[in-house]
């Protein structure tokens, strides 16, 4: 995958997220996934992925991200995001592509209510969202 196409893969995600169509948020996951937060959960394979996603409190869902990096020859991404929904969290993920999509996903972060700028403040880089 190169960075312009895991790019692509997180603008799915985002557009999902939105729209709430869990199934094609998930499709973007392999089918053994590993997803969590070290400190709260641990989410294996898709099909515990979707019933994640799907338990939304009915609350609309929004992602931004701030900051995406890519390194084409580990297969592996970090980002710097804001989530909007059940909660808002201001986090970075971890996460490793391969066959199949999206392999790992581990993600650290905090329930804030600020604005992402306010909740970064000092440390926001020059030209960042």
């Amino acid at each position: 995958m190169t960075a312009a196409e895991f790019q692509t893969v997180l603008d799915r995600l985002a557009t999902g997220w939105r729209e709430k169509n869990y199934a094609s948020v998930a499709s973007e996951f392999s089918a053994d996934v590993q997803y969590g937060d070290p400190m709260r959960y641990m989410l294996s394979g898709r099909a515990a992925l979707l019933e994640f996603f799907e338990a939304d409190d009915d609350k609309d869902q929004f992602v931004t991200w701030h900051l995406v990096l890519f390194d084409e020859a580990q297969q592996t991404g970090a980002l710097e995001y804001t989530y909007e929904g059940t909660h808002c969290y201001h986090g970075v993920a971890l996460v490793r592509v391969g066959a199949g999509g999206i392999t790992h996903w581990r993600e650290y972060q905090h329930a804030d209510v600020r604005a992402w700028n306010q909740f970064a403040d000092g440390t926001v880089f020059p030209g960042q969202i």
